[in-house]
C-alpha cells in the first residue's frame, strides 16, 4: 500500500514537468538573493559596517525575513494553484477519481507534491543565497563572507521554523485550490488574507492569524511579541493539521468532484 502511494505520488510529481511549477519555484527562490548581492556591491558604503562582524547570520536574515514575509506566502498561493490546476486545466478530475485510488491517496498524494516544491524553495534559495554571499566577497573586496564559515546549523534552524510557520497557509491554500474549479477564487482568497495580515500587524491578536506567521517569525524580539515563538509554531501546525483535515473531509463529501 505505501508502495503504491509512493508510484501515484512519484506520477502526480511528473504531471508537472509541463506547468510553470519549477520556474516558479526557481525565479522565487533566486529573486532576493540576486537582487541583495546587486545591492550589497552597488552601496558598500552603507551596507559594509553591518556586515563585518557575523556576515552570513546577517545575509540570511537580511534575505529570509524578506522572503518569509512576502516572496514565500505569494509563492504558497501561486503554487497550489500552478500544481491543483493541472486536473481542472485538463479536466481529468472526474479520471483521476475513477481510478482504482483512495480519495486519501489522490488527496495527499497531490499535497505531497507541493510540499517537495516548497522544499526545493528552500534548499535553492538557501544555495543561491551562499552563491550571492562569495559573489559579493569577489566583487567587492570588503565584505569578509569568504573569511567567515557559512553558519549551516544556523540556516537549518532558521529555515525550518519558517517552514513550519507557512505549513498551516499551504494547507489552506491546498484546500481552496482543490475545492473550487475557478483558480481566482483560492488565488484572490490567499493573496486577499495575506494583505489583510499586513494591515493588521499591530493587531494584539495578530499571533492567531496564519497568514502572517512567516512573518512575525523576524518580530518575536520586538516588546509585543516577545516569547511568542514557541506559541507561533505551535499554532501553525495546529492550524495545519485543522486546515488538511477539513480539506479532506470536505473535498470526501462532496457529491460531485472535479
Amino acid at each position: 500500500m505505501a508502495n503504491q502511494f509512493l508510484l501515484n505520488t512519484q506520477s502526480e510529481f511528473l504531471k508537472c514537468r509541463h506547468t510553470a511549477a519549477l520556474w516558479l519555484t526557481l525565479i522565487a527562490a533566486a529573486f532576493l538573493p540576486a537582487v541583495n548581492c546587486l545591492i550589497l556591491i552597488e552601496r558598500p558604503n552603507f551596507f559594509l559596517v553591518k556586515f563585518q562582524q557575523q556576515p552570513w547570520i546577517s545575509f540570511l536574515h537580511m534575505n529570509w525575513k524578506n522572503d518569509a514575509s512576502v516572496i514565500l506566502p505569494l509563492f504558497v498561493i501561486l503554487l497550489n494553484n500552478v500544481i491543483v490546476q493541472i486536473e481542472y486545466k485538463n479536466n481529468t478530475w472526474k479520471q483521476v477519481y475513477a481510478l482504482p485510488r483512495k480519495y486519501a491517496d489522490i488527496f495527499f498524494s497531490k499535497f505531497i507534491v507541493v510540499q517537495i516544491f516548497l522544499l526545493s524553495f528552500f534548499l535553492l534559495c538557501s544555495l543561491f543565497i551562499i552563491l550571492s554571499g562569495y559573489t559579493i566577497s569577489l566583487l567587492q573586496k570588503g565584505y569578509p563572507f569568504i573569511s567567515y564559515a557559512f553558519p549551516f546549523h544556523h540556516m537549518v534552524i532558521l529555515i525550518t521554523r519558517i517552514y513550519v510557520a507557512i505549513l498551516g497557509v499551504s494547507a489552506i491554500q491546498y484546500w481552496l485550490s482543490v475545492r473550487f474549479r475557478n483558480f481566482i477564487v483560492p488565488l484572490g482568497v490567499g493573496i486577499g488574507l495575506w494583505i489583510t495580515g499586513l494591515v493588521l500587524m499591530d493587531w494584539e491578536n495578530i499571533i492567531y492569524y496564519p497568514y502572517m506567521y512567516s512573518t512575525l517569525l523576524f518580530f518575536i524580539d520586538a516588546p509585543k511579541h516577545l516569547g511568542t515563538l514557541p506559541l507561533l509554531l505551535t499554532n501553525s501546525v495546529v492550524c495545519f493539521l485543522v486546515a488538511i483535515s477539513l480539506g479532506f473531509w470536505n473535498i470526501y463529501s462532496l457529491k460531485q468532484r472535479g
